[in-house]
This record gives structure tokens, sequence and C-alpha cells, in this order.
């Protein structure tokens, strides 16, 4: 960790490569006085949220953007030097000396962003007392950076942690929870799970109402009211707390400012950039997306590279579709058989969906099934499946509990996939991991619970940080 204070406290949040404030911090040393000058007034602290975001949208559209998927059931490789770039995922080949490499810079990359939104957020008090008349700005930037933080600690949790559920009490390792930047030759030491769940819920609920208070903007690359329930919702999903999820759930459905895409507008959710969408005439199911666009002209390239040539869909993943389902149809380019790639990351896009309506369906249908309100949990799932098949009339009819938890997970990740997804859905289900017939994978099976579905904390990391712990099996 030490190492990681040494690299963003040089940064200082002035990372942000952003055209609209770069002459701005050429113009100012790196370090303490930088901030300073950039907490001056209200506008330097939008500027610490743009950054933010551009950050959070980086490391997204690099490895740990990826990660979920190439490290799931769902992908084959094509096998070309390119390709290995997330070999180390596809393989569980990774060691606590890949600092360079996916273990490395998923650790950097999300602390650098959660740098710059604790940044943000600790200016923020004295800019409430120096511009009283400017707090409902203040307000709403700390909605969204108290969001972004959550999510940076959730994202972690993800990839260095095993699910909340391994341990009964969620007393196993968490990840190092971080309300303001360490200071040098400080040791900082990981959470417990509960703990590091406990900082996300308490930032995305303390954000709820500031976001609704000032629930008047509809651009789906910022953090509103609505993103945040979404999120919450999947938090209360990974948790397992299926009352909270569904609560959370029920409210961001019954929102009519969003609705599904009908069967004609699916395609266009991933092919076309509107980052204002929610209008009075126009609704989307997009809750929150990272957009390049809406900093500067910044593409998503690495994910179009990655998925749609190098890492293909799974014989797997593909035969959970039928043949009138557009997802498949509409989704992945059956040209390249029989290596076929998804489309939903295509060449100049802008845009990471984060936040979809038809996920929390999907939340909320596994929240019904967990709390036994099985038809409940059809009719979310209907829905959902309905949208995929406009040419018919779909019915869940009458499966036993067990099969209905099974079209459920099946229908998740028809939906979801190549979102990020995958991976965690496996291990928070506690379920093994078994790729399909056609794996090129060193590592075709893997039996819950295991220690390869987490990463290691690098050597050295815990070389400069004596107050961090290696996660089981990497020592």
């Amino acid at each position: 960790m030490n190492k990681l204070i040494y690299k963003i406290t040089l940064m200082a949040m002035l990372v942000f490569s952003f055209a609209s404030c770069k002459k701005f911090l050429e113009k100012e040393p790196i370090g303490k006085v930088g901030k300073q000058v950039l907490f001056e007034d209200v506008n330097g602290a939008q500027l610490g949220l743009v950054g933010a975001y551009r950050l959070v949208l980086d490391y997204n559209r690099d490895e740990f953007g990826m990660h979920g998927d190439v490290a799931s059931d769902n992908m084959v490789y094509t096998p070309t030097p390119a390709a290995q770039f997330m070999g180390q995922s596809f393989n569980f080949s990774s060691t606590p000396e890949d600092d360079a490499l996916v273990t490395g810079h998923i650790w950097l990359s999300v602390f650098e962003a959660l740098n710059n939104v604790n940044n943000v957020l600790n200016a923020l008090p004295a800019l409430k007392e120096k511009f009283p008349d400017q707090l409902s700005q203040i307000e709403t930037i700390e909605g969204q950076a108290l969001v972004l933080r959550a999510l940076c600690h959730f994202d972690l949790s993800k990839v260095y942690a095993q699910p909340y559920n391994f341990t009964a009490d969620a007393s196993h390792l968490g990840v190092p929870v971080l309300t303001k930047t360490p200071s040098p030759g400080e040791n900082v030491v990981r959470r417990s799970m509960k703990q590091t769940y406990d900082q996300i819920l308490l930032d995305i609920t303390s954000a709820l109402p500031l976001l609704n208070k000032y629930n008047n903007f509809t651009n789906q690359a910022l953090v509103n009211y609505q993103a945040a329930l979404g999120l919450l919702s999947r938090v209360y999903l990974y948790k397992g707390d299926w009352q909270n999820c569904l609560n959370t759930s029920n409210l961001v459905i019954a929102d009519t400012r969003y609705k599904l895409a009908t069967a004609t507008e699916y395609k266009s959710l991933y092919s076309t950039y509107t980052p204002n969408a929610n209008t009075s005439s126009t609704k989307s199911e997009i809750l929150f997306q990272l957009s390049g666009a809406s900093i500067e002209k910044v593409s998503i390239t690495e994910l179009n590279v990655i998925f749609a040539s190098q890492y293909g869909a799974s014989s797997k993943l593909l035969n959970t579709f039928d043949a009138d389902d557009i997802r498949k149809t509409q989704l992945f380019n059956t040209l390249n058989s029989p290596r076929i790639y998804t489309t939903k990351y295509t060449a100049g896009a802008y845009a990471i969906k984060v936040v979809r309506l038809s996920e929390v369906y999907l939340n909320r249908a596994e929240a019904n099934w967990n709390l036994k309100k099985y038809d409940d949990a059809k009719e979310d799932l209907r829905v959902i499946s309905q949208r995929a098949h406009p040419n018919q009339t779909i019915n869940i009819g009458n499966p036993s509990p067990d099969d209905l938890y099974r079209l459920i997970a099946e229908e998740r990740n028809r939906e979801l996939c190549f979102e990020g997804h995958r991976l965690y859905d496996l291990v928070r289900r506690k379920e093994s991991l078994t790729r399909g017939v056609d794996c090129n994978s060193t590592v075709c099976t893997l039996t819950y619970p295991n220690d390869k579905f987490v990463l290691p904390i690098t050597t050295k990391e815990l070389d400069a940080n004596k107050g961090m712990k290696q996660n089981p099996g990497y020592n």
C-alpha cells in the first residue's frame, strides 16, 4: 500500500488528462499545493469529480472491465500474442509477482480512482462553509462522489476478496477501506468483508437523499438517484440481503422515467450513444453508463479489441440461447464462425453500461426466489425473456423451485454476458466454474470454494506495507 500511497500522492489527483483542465493543471505544481489550488472553489471540485469519472471509466475499459468475463465460462480465445494480454485471467495464472500485469494494474487503477474521489469528498466541507449560496451544486457533487467511492470499494472487493457469504458472518478478508488518502509511510490494513460492505452501504445510503433532493438531471453518464438505487440493489444482491434487494429494485422499476428497451430498440442500446435519453418523449433502460464522450473523446477500444476479435463466446454460453433470441441474432457476429464474438462493443464506442434496468429486474427475480415468492420471480423472468423473444408468447410454466433458480441464473447470463458480471455471479452463488467442451484455457474447471477465484495482492505491495495481508493460496 505504501507503493500505492507514493504513486497516488505524487499524482495528487492531477492525472485527470481531460481537455477542460489540462492547461490549468500544467500550471500548478504536483502535490499538496496543487490540490489546495484546485479546490479553492466549487468549479474546481466539479473538475475533480470529472477526473474521478474518467478514472473509473479507465479501469472499466481496461483489465477490470474484462476480468469478470475472461475468467468465467463465457469465453474461449483466439491464440494471438495480443490475446495474452488477459491470459493471466483466462488461465487463472496470476501470481503475487505480477505487479505489471492484471493483478497489479487493477489494484492500482481502482485505487487511483478512489484517491480522486476521496480528495473531492474531503474538500467539500470547507466549500460548503465558503460558498453557502452554491450548496445545491456542492451536494450534487457529494452525492455522485459518494456513489463512486462505493463503486470503487465494491469493485475491489469482487476481484481481491471472496464473496460476502464466503463465511457465515463475512469476517473473512475484504479490502482496504479508505475515506481519505493515506499518509506516506502509513500502513493500511484490509478490513473484513463485513466492514467493507458496511462502508459501501453507508456511502450509497448517504448519497441517496442528496441525489433525490436534486433529482433533475438525466445524463446517463452521471450518477443520479435511480442509478444509485440500481447499484444498491446489486450490492444487496451480492450481500444476500433479499428483502432490501427487493425493496430497492421495486423503487427503480416503479420509476416511470425508465423503461426496458423494446426488442427493436435493444441493439441500439450498445450501438448508439444517447447521453440524455430520459426525457419526456424518450425513455431508456440505461441507469448509468461510463462514457468517454461525456468527458472528452475517449473510446473504449480496449474492450472492443479484446471482446470483438480475441476472446470469443464459448459454446456453453451460445447454447443457452435459442434460435429466436434477439440477443443472439443481434449482439453476436456470426460471420466469424466457428469463432463468434460479441458486438456489444463496437469500433468507436464510447460507453460502458454499468447499471441497466434489465439487471434490476433480474436482481428482483433472484430476491423474490430467495424469499419464496416464486410467482413474482417467474414474472420478472418472463418480462426479460419476452423482450428477447418478440415473436413468441413466453410462458414460464410451473418449474420446480430448483429449476426456476437455474432459469433465472441462465437468463441473467444471457442478458448480462460481456458486461462484467459472470465470474462474480458464479462465486456469490457458490457455484463451481465449469467451462465447455471447447475450453482452451489451461484451467477448465475450478470447484467452489477456491482460492483462485480471487487475485493475489502483489509482492511489491506486501513488501511496502507491512499491514497488508495476502490472500490464501498465494503465500
